[in-house]
């Protein structure tokens, strides 16, 4: 049975878009990724499909924490 886990995250279309740009080449095939345009901000939409639950879960926490691991680089950089 296939599951599937939805991300979203909205914010600053600049650093979303570095961020998730950042992970793609790591498993391009593992999670899709679609926008969403609100006035000055970005809805980034992190769909993550898999043949388990755990394996869904392994997938989308490795794309949380290598988001949050180039938000603080990208962060570091413009200081």
């Amino acid at each position: 049975m296939e599951s599937t886990i939805e991300i979203r995250w909205s914010g600053d279309p600049g650093k979303i878009k570095r961020a998730i740009q950042s992970i793609e080449p790591d498993d391009p095939d593992a999670f899709n990724v679609d926008f969403i345009h609100h006035e000055s901000l970005i809805e980034a939409i992190i769909t993550v499909k898999a043949s388990s639950l755990s394996t869904a879960k392994a997938t989308a926490d490795d794309i949380l924490a290598c988001l949050g691991a180039a938000t603080v680089a990208g962060d570091v950089l413009e200081d």
